[in-house]
């Protein structure tokens, strides 16, 4: 009789220790998961937030890392312009290695475990039984010490853009729910990326005049604002500098709108040639830009000359023999402004139609 009351409270010992395991496993499985939503949302928030696309795409990797228990390393591959794989983001890798790195799609661990059918996320144990000497990258400074790989692809519309890679330094340490979270975290991922491209695409169009691809109005004058402002600006040697391009409206009239578009393209190409990284040019609509330039006024001054010469010499792309293209400017520097973007305008406005008027005499 104690034999068997033994054996039952063994079995329901058991029992209990059974069902205590799978309960915990619910409840972290189910931790895991309203941490991988909370993380996605928070990648999500981020594309509003973050301008560089590497500092998302590194937001996104450390945040699927901290997903996975046992990850140590990872990294985020996605396709250049050549067709390679290469590092947009990554943990634990060196470097000046990584940065370098190229890989072709069938040289991938996924590619090569899924047997080219990379339509889902996998674990790879014992990574050293397939990877190629030429593709490894050291980590750290311990040398190469990945041994398994949660591999999971991105894709955005139907198209394989990339490759999300959470790795660890042991085999036989990911599980099946590192698989659903990464999936989750994978498909959350390509729709973060997606919607940072249309953000930024968005972004573009709202601060660029799509014909000239130069700042519109209001992202001009808002950068000067901001400029005006800078108590380290050298003031006496920038400048603010209109252009009206001249009988643009007659081009356009004589000739058509497509002949006046060239125009405005060739001049706009023409005079970012002459600017650097610290100066500003934008569209302030039809025929009239403005520009911030940075330099003593003889050197203004020749710029514009260079740029009104090249201008000229550039009526052959515009096939019209009878229009030589042209422009008129007038410019004030900074200190004559005082520290004000009206004034600016009414100094250089009133200068270039002195220019003008003077053409025409």
């Amino acid at each position: 009789m104690d034999v068997i009351l033994i054996l039952i409270i063994v079995i329901l010992i058991a029992l209990l220790l059974h069902s205590y395991r799978k309960i915990t496993t619910v409840i972290n499985e189910k931790e895991q998961l309203i941490h991988a939503r909370d993380a996605a949302l928070e990648i999500a928030n981020k594309v509003v937030n973050t301008q560089d696309s590497t500092d998302l795409y590194q937001y996104i990797l450390e945040s699927c890392l901290k997903l996975v228990p046992k990850a140590k390393f990872g990294s985020i591959l996605m396709f250049n312009s050549d067709g390679l794989l290469a590092a947009k983001a990554s943990v634990g890798f060196n470097l000046n290695e990584i940065s370098k790195f190229r890989l072709k799609l069938e040289d991938v661990f996924l590619y090569i475990a899924t047997g080219g059918k990379m339509d889902r996320t996998v674990i790879i144990n014992r990574i050293e039984n397939i990877i190629k000497k030429e593709n490894i990258v050291t980590s750290g400074d311990q040398g190469f010490a990945i041994q398994s790989e949660i591999s999971s692809p991105l894709y955005i519309n139907g198209e394989l853009v990339g490759v999300l890679c959470v790795d660890g330094d042991e085999n036989d340490i990911f599980t099946e729910q590192d698989i659903y979270t990464l999936n989750y975290m994978s498909n959350q991922i390509s729709i973060v990326i997606n919607n940072q491209k249309l953000y930024s695409k968005i972004l573009q169009l709202s601060r660029y005049d799509s014909m000239t691809q130069m700042l519109n109005r209001d992202s001009f004058e808002q950068a000067v604002e901001m400029l005006l402002k800078d108590p380290s600006k050298d003031a006496p040697n920038l400048h603010f500098i209109l252009m009206d391009l001249d009988g643009l409206k007659a081009a356009n009239d004589t000739y058509g709108h497509q002949f006046g578009d060239e125009i405005l393209k060739g001049f706009s190409e023409i005079i970012q040639k002459y600017l650097n990284r610290n100066d500003l040019c934008g569209r302030c609509g039809g025929d009239e830009f403005a520009a911030v330039i940075q330099g003593d006024h003889l050197h203004v001054s020749h710029i514009l000359e260079e740029a009104r010469t090249d201008l000229m010499e550039f009526k052959g792309r515009f096939n019209n023999p009878d229009f030589i293209p042209s422009f008129s400017y007038g410019k004030a520097s900074f200190i004559e402004g005082n520290g004000s973007l009206d004034e600016l305008y009414k100094l250089a406005d009133s200068r270039m139609y002195q220019t003008k008027k003077n053409k025409r005499l």
